[in-house]
């Protein structure tokens, strides 16, 4: 198996039936780090449930002095609306440390009754998708504790370790009517990853902006052939680097070839696109997350 082909090796592992080597136990150090993935856009939520976000939004403006106060000091997205931290939570539980930011777009008093319809849909999907996300990570370290027990492991093997649940989000750019917001869900425990959410909005209109809305209809070709080109001159400039298919190597991966609709990317504060594609896509899972800026024609 190549060693390279991290990802393979990651989803296809057993707990051997005897542990002689302890599971390293890699935990996600900085928290607070704004880092830069994967657009869940879903407006498909129900008015009622929206509605029903809302109203848990205001009753805590109502009961908290402390939390109106801080929402009214937030920055504002030109006339039209707030990001605000309407939920941070740092706690452990058990077998869990979970920090989490968890933000929602509220409408100004001067927003259209459709603009705030459209808000309360994001907020709902950003809500869903966390409650998701924190449901999916408890299940899955649950599952491997059990396993660790079940193949011999110890009480002292085990020593307690936890996983890390962290919810935090970016305001990538801002300008009314445009928001681009990336939501970042990340887990720690005996590997770490992340996962990069984006919304990228006309507030006005109450849209998703696509790459097509920005870069013209000749976008899929513009930015592959971008693309192409910042990774060449990256392999160039440092040989360390590593992409499939790309210069001398032998990794087991597809090479890039194009982007398509439900290619994730965000809007920079320059106001281009930044193409963004997940750990192995389109490189061994050393080099991260890769980011491509296509500048706007």
């Amino acid at each position: 198996m190549n060693i390279l082909n991290g990802k393979d090796s990651y989803e296809h592992m057993e707990i051997p039936e005897e542990l002689h080597l302890r599971i390293n136990d890699i935990i996600i150090s900085d928290r607070k780090k704004k880092t830069e993935r994967k657009v869940i856009f879903m407006l498909k939520r129900s008015l009622a449930t929206a509605a029903a976000f809302l109203a848990v939004f205001t009753a805590g403006l109502n009961v908290s002095p402390a939390f109106a106060e801080t929402a009214s000091e937030l920055p504002i997205i030109g006339t039209l609306a707030k990001v605000l931290t309407i939920r941070s939570y740092h706690t452990d539980e058990g077998d869990f440390r979970i920090d989490m930011e968890v933000p929602a777009i509220i409408s100004s008093d001067t927003s259209a009754e459709s603009t705030e319809e459209f808000t309360n849909a994001v907020n709902a999907e950003i809500q869903h998708l966390i409650d998701e996300y924190t449901a999916s990570a408890k299940e899955e370290f649950e599952e491997y504790k059990k396993a660790f027990f079940a193949t011999g492991g110890t009480e002292s093997e085990w020593d307690n370790r936890q996983m890390d649940i962290i919810v935090d989000y970016e305001i990538k750019y801002q300008k009314a009517p445009i928001l681009s917001l990336e939501l970042i869900t990340a887990k720690g425990w005996v590997a770490a990853s992340e996962e990069r959410h984006y919304y990228n909005l006309d507030l006005d209109s109450g849209m998703e902006i696509k790459l097509s809305d920005l870069l013209g209809e000749d976008w899929i070709a513009l930015c592959n052939k971008e693309i192409d080109k910042q990774i060449s001159e990256r392999i160039a400039s440092d040989p360390g680097l590593s992409f499939y298919g790309y210069g001398d190597n032998d990794l087991t991966g597809e090479k890039f070839s194009t982007i398509d609709e439900t290619t994730d990317y965000y809007i920079n504060a320059d106001g281009n696109a930044v193409i963004v594609f997940p750990e192995y896509s389109i490189a061994p899972g050393y080099m991260g997350i890769q980011e491509f800026v296509i500048e706007l024609p």
